[in-house]
């Protein structure tokens, strides 16, 4: 069922995927252009907030972190759950803090000369790289993961200690979550590098996120 579901939402989905080469075919219609900052505007403030909302799981990691530091050290016990929750904080700040993290540009980009591209240069890079390498990784990774996950739910797979947590098959989705965020995340970045290529201005970016071009006389966005 739940695979169903994830190939589903992909396949209603997967048409919009091709949107930045529409823009960049017509970008110069007046709907096209108003749906691509719709588009942008949308994704960018759903990812912002589910960013805002995962940042605050960072002290329930360092507190089961240090929770079961101490309770080990001082009293010499501790519990499984206690030792699996840091572990689950961990996955849950990973996986949906991803799309975020892109979103302001901060993951390791591997082209070392990225920085020192003109702006069209790097639409360029971002434009290509979503659809040579982030799209077809999500895609395969969602289509994947469809079976073992659905397989997970089935049975309600949860920890291989009794006393563990029962939540295995969750940690589990969290995988085509994280792909489909991802992916949705770079066609905003896509649609963005397309209308800089297209000489447009982009729609203001969520309050306290880096820019991504800047072209001459022209605001970053």
């Amino acid at each position: 069922m739940v695979g169903g579901a994830i190939q589903a939402i992909g396949w209603a989905f997967l048409p919009l995927l091709v949107w930045p080469i529409i823009h960049l075919t017509f970008g110069e219609n007046r709907f096209v252009r108003g749906f691509s900052e719709s588009l942008i505007s949308l994704i960018d403030m759903i990812t912002f907030r589910i960013g805002e909302w995962t940042k605050w799981l960072l002290p329930f990691l360092v507190l089961s972190v240090a929770g079961s530091v101490f309770a080990l050290s001082i009293f010499g016990v501790t519990t499984t759950k206690l030792l699996e929750s840091a572990k689950y904080f961990q996955a849950l700040v990973i996986m949906l803090g991803a799309a975020a993290t892109l979103l302001a540009g901060q993951h390791v980009r591997v082209d070392i000369f990225h920085t020192r591209m003109s702006d069209v240069a790097k639409a360029r890079v971002d434009l290509i790289g979503f659809f040579l390498l982030l799209m077809p990784a999500c895609i395969l990774l969602t289509w994947k993961s469809q079976g073992f996950v659905s397989f997970a739910w089935a049975i309600r797979e949860g920890s291989s200690e009794a006393d563990g947590i029962r939540g295995i098959y969750l940690l589990k989705t969290l995988i085509p979550v994280f792909a489909v965020t991802m992916v949705i995340q770079g066609l905003s970045i896509a649609t963005r590098a397309a209308m800089c290529l297209s000489g447009q201005d982009r729609p203001a970016r969520p309050a306290g996120v880096p820019p991504f071009f800047r072209t001459a006389g022209e605001e970053t966005l």
